[in-house]
């Protein structure tokens, strides 16, 4: 390790409950309830976050968080944000992987704004996110960006 690197550790704990559920949980905050996939596991509940769910979940979420920091840094005002993901999960060679994920996202700017700044600081943020960066998943960001009242 380099002289100044940082290190972070992100400590989880996980707790099973019956069948294919349990609690996942973090140091000072509220439990997930978890589950099996009903598509994997007959009988699991739809109710509750799967790891599928929350692997393509954190991705939106480090994104959404990535942008606001690289709108700051650029300059760039934003009314609004929303984004939706699909994923793709299949066989890959001989894996069965998350090969794509797709963001649709949503964002409402001022009639200000020059929207190409806002396209920029969006594609900023996916090479700044450390989900992505650390995902072998194919990630494609779909921007819809609109005047705010417009």
């Amino acid at each position: 390790m380099s002289e100044g690197q940082k290190i972070f550790h992100f400590p989880t704990s996980l707790e099973w409950t019956k069948e294919h559920q349990g609690i996942a949980h973090a140091p000072d905050k509220p439990g997930i309830p978890i589950a099996c996939p009903p598509v994997f596991c007959k009988g699991s509940p739809n109710n509750m976050w799967t790891p599928e769910e929350l692997f393509v979940s954190s991705l939106e979420v480090c994104v959404l968080l990535s942008f606001i920091s690289q709108a700051k840094r650029n300059g760039v005002s934003f009314v609004s944000y929303k984004s939706k993901a699909d994923s793709r999960l299949e066989y890959v060679g001989r894996e069965f992987m998350f090969s794509e994920i797709v963001l649709d996202v949503h964002i409402e700017i001022p009639e200000t704004q020059d929207p190409e700044q806002v396209r920029t600081a969006l594609a900023d943020s996916k090479k700044r996110c450390l989900i992505s960066s650390s995902m072998k998943t194919e990630i494609k960001i779909n921007a819809d960006i609109k005047v705010a009242g417009g």
